[in-house]
């Protein structure tokens, strides 16, 4: 009896111990990753990091110095909307149906306003079949949340658990982000962290901060611009804004690290579209489409500047590969994830990054189709209606509203800077059928080498390319107007 009793207290032990070794040698439970896209409003590749002369933008620069930044990073459309809602999408506008400007509503207005309810309601937007980013994460648990403006059509396409109008304040987005945490709870969290700046008004921007306001004397003006005195005070305002636009960046980051998040969060900086200028905010040109973009997180590489050619359509299979979600058969764009992890130097099969501009609003006098293609170097664009005449959107001509003192400093500098005054009136009276650009040798992009001699096999090369991609990616359509709409497909 004492044996078997022996032999039953030693098989007890040994099966404790066992259990408790097994128990000790399972992984912890792995935590949700957490994702913040902060995302400024008319922001071109303007970063300390990125060597822009005149500004200091050193909180984003502490986040590329902490992961990747990326210089051939490029919006697929100039235009706020189309661009938010490619971002949310991975497509083009062209096969999205999200292809112009939108009303939506604004981020304050009730939770009516953001379902099949709402009185807001713009029949360009996105087609029902598809599956948005923000959809897809709160149906796999996410608790989900947007700043700023919401400017994505149809609104019910893009749920959000929580919505804040703040604009440029870095304290309030300091406020804000803290409440969106609390709320999220024990749910892992994705914010669309919309910054105003440099969006105009910029006046109104420094006006509110004029801290941040750099001397003019100390910036270096575009070479598509007129470098006047006038000119210069504008753009020291642009600049100055982006430097607030990285102020308010600096708080959404610092409070992730004061409630010990910072590590285990996926965090992606980059802007809507290029600077508020003519020829690059709602033109198809490399200043309306280069944009910044840096990442950081875990399996990003630290310290690490990349010339991998990326595009916004690439944020979204980006953010599901990270999370370990299926992503849609919709999605035209490609996960970062073996860049951001140096697996790879480059995005698999890319050679190219592709562009578009239908129009930035609703009226035919906007309408000017454009498709891009870069290699890295060699930037071609086919202007679709070229000998169509076209209207600049107001605030990229009217000073008064939006502050802009750009276009008539450009106007006046006829005698002194006749080529940026050509180029600027080449935007209204039409231009040709086909552009080419080397961007090493001419990052302005003023010289058109399209139809010289020395450049026609690489013309020839970027054509073919643009059109097999635009047969590829469904792009029928050389007028806007015969995209399909979203209530098209109801």
């Amino acid at each position: 009896m004492k044996t078997l009793i022996y032999f039953t207290l030693i098989s007890f032990l040994a099966i404790t111990f066992a259990c408790k070794e097994k128990t000790q040698e399972e992984p912890k439970t792995k935590q949700p990753l957490n994702v913040v896209l902060i995302l400024t409003d008319d922001q071109g590749a303007h970063l300390s990091a990125l060597g822009t002369k005149g500004i200091e933008t050193p909180n984003v620069d502490a986040l590329a110095k902490n992961g990747m930044m990326f210089t051939n990073s490029f919006a697929v459309v100039p235009s706020c909307s189309p661009s938010r809602s490619s971002i949310m999408t991975g497509m083009y506008p062209h096969a999205n149906g999200h292809w112009r400007n939108t009303i939506t509503p604004k981020l304050s207005d009730g939770d009516k306003e953001f379902t099949r309810a709402s009185s807001t309601v713009d029949k360009v937007g996105i087609h029902e079949y598809i599956e948005t980013l923000p959809e897809i994460l709160q149906e796999n648990g996410y608790f989900t949340a947007i700043t700023q403006k919401f400017h994505m059509s149809p609104p019910w396409k893009f749920p959000y658990s929580a919505r804040n109008a703040v604009q440029n304040s870095p304290e309030e987005f300091k406020r804000v982000i803290s409440d969106f945490i609390t709320e999220a709870d024990d749910k892992p969290f994705f914010f669309q962290a919309n910054i105003a700046p440099p969006h105009r008004n910029l006046d109104k921007h420094m006006e509110d901060f004029p801290e941040f306001l750099p001397h003019r004397d100390s910036i270096e003006v575009p070479e598509y611009l007129a470098d006047t005195p006038a000119m210069r005070e504008d753009l020291a305002k642009y600049y100055g804004s982006v430097q607030l636009a990285d102020a308010c960046a600096g708080s959404i980051m610092n409070v992730l690290k004061e409630k010990g998040l910072l590590e285990n969060t996926l965090i992606i900086y980059t802007g809507d579209q290029g600077e508020p200028y003519h020829r690059a905010k709602a033109s198809p040109y490399y200043a309306g489409l280069q944009v910044p973009f840096v990442a950081s997180g875990p399996m990003v590489q630290k310290d690490k500047v990349s010339e991998a050619l990326i595009s916004h359509i690439d944020i979204m299979p980006t953010i599901l590969d990270y999370l370990e979600i299926d992503i849609p058969e919709t999605v035209q764009g490609n996960s970062l994830k073996p860049v951001f992890s140096g697996e790879s130097e480059k995005v698999q099969g890319r050679n190219y990054v592709f562009g578009e501009h239908n129009s930035h609003g609703p009226i035919r006098a906007e309408h000017y189709p454009s498709r891009v293609i870069f290699d890295g170097r060699f930037y071609y664009i086919q202007n679709l209606m070229h000998q169509k005449t076209y209207e600049l959107p107001a605030d990229l001509m009217v000073e008064k509203g939006w502050g802009n003192g750009s276009y008539q400093a450009t106007l006046n500098a006829e005698l002194t800077h006749p080529v940026q005054y050509k180029l600027l009136r080449q935007l209204e009276s039409g231009r040709p059928f086909e552009e080419l650009y080397d961007m090493q040798n001419d990052p302005g992009q003023l010289i058109n080498l399209a139809g010289k001699e020395a450049y026609l096999e690489k013309q020839e090369e970027l054509k073919n390319a643009l059109l097999k991609w635009r047969d590829e990616s469904n792009d029928l359509s050389d007028d806007p107007q015969d995209i399909k709409t979203r209530q098209s497909q109801l």
